[in-house]
């Protein structure tokens, strides 16, 4: 590291004859606090893990940037990382979040000798064992499949850790007792339930005589001693809702999140009032929601939305859902038939190219995060309905938003949309399923539109002849250098939207200015399922980009064997070849560079190849002839 004080050196002490070196500034002297700031500009723990390993020193002060949230998959990965815990206490004492996933397998590794009923019991009783040690835990999530965990743990748990008030767990083939210590818990401020397939395969979420107690403890535990609940999320794995949760009889004066799936059945409603919703009035007496999500096919229907108070949710700023879900909340208040006419306003704006606002509520001013999970069909009119819903949301930041492509619909009209709708976006996550969408290049020309964008997540099925990842990376960012980071993604075409199929390519890029704004170096970091030569370019450029990662040279430099597939990280030069500080490539790489330059290099080189060939045959012939004539 530089020395950063001999600027700041007193000027009579250089013109005196006593020379002292001046006081040398490191990363060892800096203090703790400035360095855990530092690590939080950080986007991998794998950067902050390799500044940690500068000295001693600095990974005694960076530690708790390492463990502050740990989370664990697998039995192996828990078991090892768990009983580390419960044997070092000064790593224990900084973790504050802590999630296990014990049946969760990480892939592509060897399944454990341990039968499957036994990882749940085992991993939870060492979770009980580290318990002692882990003081300043906030938050504990328990993310099991079918079976439940030993008891011990939530005793332990409740016992051991004064500051946990956020706990999670999940719910499989069997329910808890109604005397388990994990309805014992007080003065919770975040609380998360997930079913799983088991809890609808044995009908647990019918209500019952077994199962009536546990969920009556339950409620009692949030409700009575945890008044002062902020985020709450019961969600399930299937389409089927869940009759054991009495909304209309709950109310939490400082809930700020709420996460439902398909839990909550929509017609639900106290004996002897016909007409009732009660998520509805759910929603209208929880007046400092910031974050509603509803995930997954909910049950609740987005007419029953529409029944909201104009005066509802004033200060919701985050929302997940469908997009009909969306429009009825910005429409809410005009009765019964509230979904329906903001579906015909949508049409007729539509039909003769006008705008009509939707609604002129709280919401339009006040929602930043919106999340539209659930992959949009590609229609006529898909564009202009989202654009009449985006374009009255003039306080959004950040969206998310799905799509599924089943024709030869010209994708690039609805991003453009989106861009034209949602100028003012800092964040963009953009999903584009089922069939190929755009070219990275056209993309990088579209994305330019939006200036303030500062964060990108594209998910798209690669085009046969694509240029290579970094090289469109490096498109977009030269088109919108204020993007600081980015990721692009490739899925297989032709699968299901929900899930998400497996990635087969990933990047994620970096990009570093200098003090004029100017790109500099984009730094990259890909992973690919499967080495082979990809980026299209037909079959030469793929053999030739093959044999160059196997040869490890040019375009196939730094790829390395992971788990789960190859990965390589490296800098991309971004600046022009005559620029005084960018270093000249080898004639290799510049045969093997997708550039202009490149492509010139390669002509050259063939013309070159043919002229030595064409020397050879008129020296053969002449040689020939004089051997003839002798």
């Amino acid at each position: 590291m530089q020395d950063v004080s001999a600027a700041l050196y007193p000027v009579h002490r250089l013109l005196s004859w006593q020379r002292a070196p001046p006081p040398s500034l490191s990363l060892n002297a800096l203090p703790a606090d400035i360095l855990f700031e530092i690590t939080s500009y950080f986007n991998t723990l794998s950067d902050v893990l390799q500044l940690s390993l500068v000295s001693s020193a600095v990974y005694a002060k960076t530690i708790s940037a390492i463990y502050g949230a740990v989370e664990l998959q697998g039995p192996a990965q828990c078991e090892a990382t768990l009983r580390m815990l419960g044997r070092c206490p000064a790593i224990a004492r900084h973790v504050r979040k802590l999630v296990v996933r014990p049946e969760k397998e990480l892939p592509r590794r060897p399944r454990p000798q341990t039968k499957e009923w036994d990882v749940a019991g085992d991993i939870s009783r060492i979770v009980a064992h580290a318990a002692k040690h882990l003081h300043d835990l906030h938050v504990f999530e328990w993310d099991g499949e079918d079976m439940l965990p030993d008891d011990r743990m939530w005793s332990e748990l409740q016992r051991r850790c004064p500051q946990l008030r956020h706990i999670g767990t999940t719910l499989g083939c069997f329910l808890p007792r109604p005397t388990s210590y994990l309805f014992k818990f007080s003065g919770l401020e975040g609380f998360s339930l997930i079913f799983k397939d088991g809890f609808y395969a044995h009908q647990l979420h019918l209500a019952s005589r077994e199962s009536a107690p546990v969920f009556s403890r339950l409620w009692d535990m949030l409700v009575q001693r945890c008044p002062y609940l902020e985020s709450l999320a019961i969600a399930g794995t299937s389409f089927e809702s869940s009759d054991v949760f009495p909304l209309y009889r709950i109310r939490w004066p400082c809930l700020r999140r709420l996460t439902v799936g398909d839990v909550f059945p929509g017609n639900l409603a106290p004996p002897g009032q016909m007409g009732f919703h009660p998520f509805v009035d759910f929603i209208e007496r929880h007046p400092t929601l910031e974050g509603l999500h509803l995930l997954g096919h909910s049950d609740i229907h987005h007419l029953d939305l529409a029944r909201l108070e104009d005066d509802a949710v004033p200060h919701l700023t985050e929302f997940t859902g469908s997009l009909d879900h969306l429009r009825a909340l910005i429409s809410r208040g005009q009765g019964q038939g509230a979904g329906a006419n903001a579906n015909a306003q949508v049409l007729w704006g539509a039909q003769w190219g006008q705008h009509v606002p939707l609604g002129d509520t709280s919401l339009a001013k006040t929602l930043k995060r919106l999340c539209l999970p659930e992959p949009m069909q590609l229609r006529e009119l898909t564009p202009l309905s989202i654009s009449r819903v985006l374009t009255d949301l003039t306080a959004l930041t950040s969206l998310t938003i799905t799509f599924a492509l089943h024709s030869g619909y010209d994708s690039n009209g609805v991003f453009r949309t989106i861009v034209s709708s949602c100028p003012q976006l800092l964040h963009l996550d953009l999903t584009c399923t089922s069939k190929p969408s755009f070219y990275l290049d056209t993309f990088s020309r579209s994305v330019k539109k939006l200036a303030r964008l500062r964060s990108l997540n594209l998910t798209i099925v690669k085009f046969h002849g694509e240029e290579a990842m970094h090289v469109g990376a490096a498109r977009i960012a030269l088109a919108n250098p204020r993007v600081a980071r980015f990721t692009i993604n490739y899925i297989p075409a032709h699968a299901p939207s929900i899930p998400l199929p497996p990635l087969l390519e990933t990047g994620a890029f970096e990009l570093l200015c200098d003090i004029h704004g100017l790109p500099v170096n984009l730094y990259v970091s890909e992973w690919r399922a499967v080495l082979s030569g990809g980026g299209g370019g037909g079959v030469i450029w793929r053999s030739m980009v093959s044999a160059a990662m196997l040869l490890g040279i040019g375009v196939g430099t730094g790829w390395r064997r992971s788990h789960n597939g190859w990965t390589r990280r490296w800098a991309c030069e971004l600046r022009h070849s005559g620029h005084p500080d960018v270093t000249q490539k080898g004639m290799c790489e510049l045969l093997l560079e997708r550039s202009q330059a490149g492509e010139e290099a390669r002509l050259l080189f063939l013309c070159l190849g043919l002229l030595l060939l064409a020397m050879w045959g008129v020296v053969w012939r002449a040689s020939g002839y004089v051997a003839s004539n002798a």
